[in-house]
């Protein structure tokens, strides 16, 4: 049985032209209104529109992209993204690079990109070892209800900068919860301002 076929279209900016994306999508024959259209950060990974259509995904459908960029920026995510829409029956299609996860040559990008994705795994690992060595000689204190020190600020603050580094990665090293991540990261975001405003 046939499927649907859907599209998902990203810029960075709302001044980038969205014509090449959406001309590509609509010739191979994705309906109009069945793309959907962001403007977002690639590295951003919580973004409404393509959580939108990933819900949308179920058994024979296709995900049209113009480019695997426009899904994400990182191995490790876009091999999340993959083994969601291969979870629900559903293919990936990327114009640019010719991949559709259907054919015996998309499947073995999957298996390239898995592979991919573990090594990104392990070095995500090794920077949060190191970073959790860091902490502790900063005077970081590990627990349930850890202080909201300058020094878990600052740690908090540099892993929020890495696009490669997750919340609950950086909870799990610092041993803090997400409310303590969030109170970090509201202070150190309030400090910057006032070192700004004072510059």
């Amino acid at each position: 049985m046939a499927g649907r076929s859907y599209g998902y279209s990203r810029c960075s900016t709302s001044s980038q032209d969205w014509d090449i994306q959406l001309d590509a999508l609509t010739k191979v024959g994705v309906d109009d209104r069945d793309i959907f259209r962001e403007t977002a950060s690639g590295v951003k990974r919580d973004r409404t529109e393509l959580r939108k259509v990933l819900d949308l995904i179920r058994e024979n459908d296709r995900l049209y992209v113009y480019a695997l960029d426009r899904l994400a920026r990182s191995q490790l995510h876009l091999l999340q993204i993959v083994e969601e829409i291969e979870a629900k029956g559903g293919k990936l299609v990327s114009l640019r690079e010719n991949i559709d996860t259907s054919s015996p040559m998309g499947r073995f990008f999957v298996g390239v990109l898995g592979s991919l994705a573990a090594m990104e795994r392990e070095l995500i690992i090794e920077r949060t070892k190191a970073g959790v060595a860091l902490a502790r000689e900063r005077g970081v204190k590990f627990g349930r209800t850890p202080k909201i020190t300058p020094s878990l600020i600052r740690q908090v603050l540099l892993a929020h900068d890495d696009p490669n580094t997750t919340i609950p990665e950086t909870c799990r090293v610092l041993g803090i919860s997400k409310s303590s991540y969030y109170t970090a990261l509201r202070a150190g975001q309030r400090e910057a301002m006032r070192s700004a405003e004072a510059a």
